[in-house]
């Protein structure tokens, strides 16, 4: 008996060259309907940083997607790429940009992103003041759910 190999209809990643771009950023793992929080519903899984560009986006995506996978209903992931013009003193900006990015998820949810497990010490409000804050939040609440 032969073994008949198929190909799936889906892709099951898909790389823009904009990831090659920078190495230092900061990526948000999108669900494709609504996660329930404390406080509302978004989009957002995860928000993470990476030093190493595509080296480490996808290995993270995969790693994160079982967790969001064994929930009922989410069959896919999308990974969107959140990035700046780092600033003069500030060595590691992509850090304190997740920093805020998580600062303000938690300010508007009360609660970290389904697969961050780390804690509230990680980030501080402080973040925010090294970038316009009406720009963070409307990063965060481009996922909201409704």
């Amino acid at each position: 008996m032969r073994l008949m190999p198929t190909v799936r209809k889906f892709s099951a990643m898909t790389l823009h060259r904009d990831i090659l771009k920078k190495k230092k950023t900061v990526y948000l793992i999108i669900a494709p309907k609504p996660v329930r929080y404390n406080f509302g519903r978004s989009r957002i899984a995860y928000i993470g940083t990476t030093r190493k560009g595509a080296d480490r986006v996808a290995p993270s995506a995969a790693f994160r997607a079982q967790e969001v996978f064994e929930r009922r209903g989410f069959r896919e992931l999308d990974v969107h790429l959140v990035s700046c013009k780092g600033k003069a003193g500030k060595a590691a900006w992509w850090k304190v940009l997740e920093g805020a990015l998580l600062a303000c998820f938690f300010k508007e949810y009360m609660q970290l992103p389904l697969c961050n497990k780390k804690g509230p010490r990680r980030f501080t409000r402080a973040m925010l003041k090294f970038f316009r804050k009406d720009r963070i939040e409307k990063i965060v609440r481009q996922f909201d759910g409704g």
